[in-house]
């Protein structure tokens, strides 16, 4: 029987051990050219509570993923020169590992996140998303399935790094985390205006800066939210005319049950459904703003009542 909890459990899960075990014998992209999102969709499934349905995703995207890409412990690597260098990815993970191994994976990501976040867009915000959700699972409990599932994350967010958006000065707020919170609910009014897969990533990728900021320094996590802002202004600049019709009425989310929302996002099999309903239900938990109860019903077909 499936279950799902309503409060975001996070518990510490031996199923997603297991999980990050499986999909580390698996490409971090699909030979399609997408972005494999085993690992991600895993650790949100395991927030919302469905631990009982982890071994089959994992199968499912490790099964369809090819290659395997493992980890080489590199004798010296220059990381400023390999920063960009999708050839060094085993490289890469190879010395977040040892670096983890080392130093601890918090002082790894307060040091190495603040170094990502230009590259916030990189593959579509997938290098932070996929980030994010390791930090999350970690956090609750440091084991070495997870270890070796940050540091492939980090590994390939540094692989992938391309510079995203010219940031402008660090917003001065009261609280950091709850201003990209703010401009995670505004991507997700974009997102229910027009529903698609470039409005969809601009709500994950500003919660899975939500997920890290309270694992680096106040200033860099004050460079995250100006790199969300950034963002989020070159992401939305041509959907205007659908937010601003949007406005114009009642936005009232139909009241789809959250465990109705996880359930159904989980029955897709569709990592973006699962990735995007546990992303605005946390939204939701932070701030109160049903945008993002909307987005959600939105992504599930449970639709929003835009009358």
């Amino acid at each position: 029987m499936k279950k799902a909890l309503t409060d975001g459990n996070a518990e510490a899960s031996s199923a997603l051990d297991e999980a990050f075990d499986r999909l580390a014998f698996a490409r971090f992209e699909l030979p399609n050219g997408f972005v494999n999102h085993g690992a991600m969709a895993c650790e949100a499934l395991a927030a919302l509570g469905f631990e009982d349905e982890l071994d089959g995703w994992a199968r499912r995207f490790a099964r369809g993923a090819g290659q395997v890409v493992g980890p080489v412990r590199p004798v010296a690597f220059e990381w400023a020169e390999a920063l960009g260098d999708y050839q060094t990815l085993p490289e890469w993970v190879g010395f977040f590992i040892e670096e983890i191994d080392g130093k601890g994976w918090p002082l790894v990501v307060e040091t190495w996140v603040p170094r990502l976040l230009p590259a916030l867009s990189t593959a579509l915000f997938h290098g932070a998303i996929r980030a994010g959700h390791a930090v999350r699972a970690i956090s609750v409990a440091d084991t070495p399935a997870r270890r070796q599932e940050l540091a492939r994350a980090l590994g390939y967010w540094a692989a992938r790094f391309r510079p995203g958006e010219p940031a402008g000065p660090s917003p001065e707020v009261a609280d950091v985390r709850a201003a990209v919170v703010a401009a995670a609910a505004a991507g997700a009014g974009y997102y229910v205006a027009e529903p698609n897969i470039f409005h969809l990533h601009g709500v994950t990728g500003a919660m899975a800066v939500e997920l890290l900021a309270t694992h680096i320094p106040e200033d860099a996590a004050a460079r995250g939210l100006a790199q969300v802002q950034a963002e989020h202004l070159a992401l939305y600049s041509r959907a205007g005319r659908g937010l601003r019709a949007m406005r114009a009425t009642a936005l009232e989310p139909a009241g789809a049950p959250a465990q109705d929302l996880a359930r159904a996002a989980e029955a897709s099999l569709d990592p973006h459904q699962v990735k995007l309903v546990e992303a605005c239900r946390r939204g939701l938990q932070l701030s109160g703003q049903p945008v993002f109860a909307a987005a959600a019903e939105t992504v599930t077909g449970m639709f929003a009542d835009i009358a």
